[in-house]
């Protein structure tokens, strides 16, 4: 996906929200769970804003292949392609 499909703030600027925490699940054998904790906690004792998501095997090497590439290009100085 491009960043032009990404969503943007009223000044073009990407929306991102730094990560809190992530914690991971198995369901049933048969996927995987990723729980991405968001911007800041709300309150006292509330967690988060989150995302959760399921993924396949395949799915789950390809997120990881990803940011594993995004780590390298940060730690070199260069962008992808």
């Amino acid at each position: 996906m491009a960043f032009e499909d990404w969503d943007k703030d009223e000044a073009g600027r990407l929306k991102v929200w730094p990560l809190q925490a992530f914690t991971t699940a198995v369901f049933d054998g048969r996927a995987g769970g990723i729980r991405f904790e968001v911007g800041l906690p709300r309150g006292p004792g509330l967690p988060s804003p989150a995302v959760q998501i399921s993924l396949d095997p395949q799915q789950l090497r390809a997120l990881a292949e990803a940011l594993n590439e995004v780590a390298e290009h940060i730690e070199k100085g260069t962008r992808p392609s």
